[in-house]
């Protein structure tokens, strides 16, 4: 009788999750995200799923085992993640300004913006920005005689835009991305005037946890903005 109690309890699989639980099954098929199996004392009832992220082990009946790693736990909503949803950034870059206006004048600036959208699935956003560039280098102002007509203490350039972003998941927390802005820009101080063509293109990578915490962001960009004043961006910020 002993014999015959060792040889049942060794022909069925077993099933050790994380919280020590031991269900006693007959294993039907393994996944990335679920196991599927029958109790052991009702092979003929129903078949039942649990999520594979629960599981530590699985011990079979021919004395194999399957350790569930962590990467092969992950759920489908850590994999894909809860979309569409809401996303927003802000940041901060220095611009080294380039273009035909830069070979007389110091085109270098400050620049702070801000973009908000929807984050349509694990892979692109589209959302609206709005930045200010400041300009930082005074400038004196001469007409063709040389006399001097005004002098300004820098400029000051406010843009509207449409940003668009393709995102590669590299794993869970880190993501790089292309990035691209079209809009217009307006001058609203100094000796920035009227309205021009605003774009920024480049790319960037994104850290940090998905889900709700705060995310680092760095970019290099090529900023477009009016005839001559060009620049190359180096952004830092974080998105919400």
């Amino acid at each position: 009788m002993l014999a015959l109690v060792c040889c049942t309890v060794s022909a069925q699989d077993i099933i050790l999750k994380k919280n020590a639980d031991e269900i006693q099954a007959k294993v039907l098929k393994v996944t990335e995200t679920e196991i599927e199996y029958k109790k052991w004392e009702n092979l003929d009832g129903p078949i039942y799923t649990i999520p594979a992220n629960e599981i530590f082990i699985i011990k079979y009946q021919n004395g194999s085992k399957d350790i569930i790693s962590a990467n092969s736990a992950r759920t489908r909503s850590d994999i894909a993640g809860n979309f569409p949803k809401y996303q927003g950034e802000i940041a901060a870059a220095y611009g080294l300004g380039v273009g035909r206006v830069s070979e007389f004048i110091n085109t270098d600036r400050i620049l702070f913006e801000t973009v908000h959208g929807i984050r349509i699935n694990p892979y692109l956003f589209t959302g609206l920005g709005l930045g200010f560039d400041y300009f930082y280098e005074s400038i004196d102002m001469e007409d063709y005689y040389g006399n001097a007509i005004g002098s300004y203490d820098g400029a000051g350039v406010l843009s509207s835009f449409i940003n668009l972003k393709g995102y590669y998941p590299a794993t869970k927390k880190l993501a790089v991305y292309f990035s691209l802005d079209l809009g217009a820009a307006f001058g609203v101080a100094g000796w920035a005037e009227g309205t021009e063509f605003h774009t920024s293109v480049g790319p960037g990578i994104n850290w940090g946890n998905r889900k709700g915490s705060p995310r680092g962001d760095f970019s290099i960009r090529f900023q477009h903005m009016g005839t001559g004043t060009n620049a190359i961006l180096f952004r830092i910020g974080f998105g919400f």
